[in-house]
């Protein structure tokens, strides 16, 4: 790995501290911008054509002129130019007047697997995100209610929405398993994962049927277990919620969460 990280910014490798953008540019104050975030393992980009299709959705919703860039190619610069084996890797596309895009990465997240064999503790927090079918800049309650999750020592926040109906977490989708059932908010409230396509076609090919319908709190107790998902969760188990052990099975979610990481090096 090189000795200094390296960027790219529309296309040309920069140092890492050297990607910024002008901060009195009015489309910058106001945060309109897209982004995604994914997993390179092995030099492999993980399910790059779902997140660039999901990144030009975004874009075209907020009426965002996305550029049209060789994701892969840009991609690969970085990976050789750093020598990058495993990483978490973001895009960032700001909509000055002439967009500005960015490719930067980390090093890859991952969670103890005591968080898998044991489970998570959440939280609940009365919120929805604007335009929750975007990947925008636009991610103040997301902060906010992952920051209310850490003041009570939990790994996540589940958003409530105006019905008191849990759509999904500050940073993952949310699933409860009831029987042959999982049970998911729709498609048109929360964002659409890449993982989440996963975890959907998971419980299909394991023999679960898919219920979208937003779950009210008081179901989780009468579920088999709950879990969340994201790029970098694979699927994780929900221990408890709101301080409040909540229906636990390792099992059932761990066979979610291999098919879902096998598929990841496809």
């Amino acid at each position: 790995m090189s000795q200094n990280k390296h960027a790219i910014k529309n296309g040309e490798i920069i140092e890492e501290a050297n990607a910024v953008v002008n901060v009195t540019l009015p489309p910058v104050q106001s945060n309109f911008s897209v982004y995604e975030a994914l997993r390179v393992l092995k030099r492999h980009v993980v399910h790059l054509d779902d997140h660039t299709k999901r990144l030009e959705k975004s874009a075209l919703s907020i009426h965002l002129p996305l550029p049209k860039v060789d994701w892969m190619s840009e991609i690969n610069k970085l990976i050789e130019k750093d020598n990058i084996e495993d990483a978490s890797i973001r895009i960032l596309v700001v909509g000055t007047e002439t967009p500005t895009w960015f490719i930067t990465w980390t090093k890859l997240l991952t969670y103890p697997d005591s968080y898998y064999k044991e489970g998570v503790d959440v939280i609940t927090y009365e919120g929805e995100r604007l335009l929750p079918q975007s990947k925008t800049g636009n991610l103040l309650i997301n902060y906010l209610s992952r920051e209310e999750a850490k003041r009570n020592n939990a790994f996540e926040a589940l958003l409530i929405d105006r019905n008191g109906q849990i759509l999904e977490g500050s940073r993952s989708n949310f699933y409860l398993i009831m029987g042959d059932t999982i049970k998911t908010a729709p498609d048109e409230k929360v964002l659409d994962g890449i993982t989440r396509i996963s975890v959907l076609r998971a419980g299909r090919e394991l023999g679960y049927k898919i219920d979208f319908t937003s779950p009210f709190p008081r179901e989780i107790w009468a579920s088999d277990a709950v879990f969340i998902s994201s790029t970098s969760m694979g699927a994780m188990p929900i221990r408890s919620v709101d301080g409040k052990e909540c229906p636990f099975d390792s099992e059932k979610v761990a066979a979610i969460c291999s098919l879902v990481r096998k598929w990841e090096l496809e």
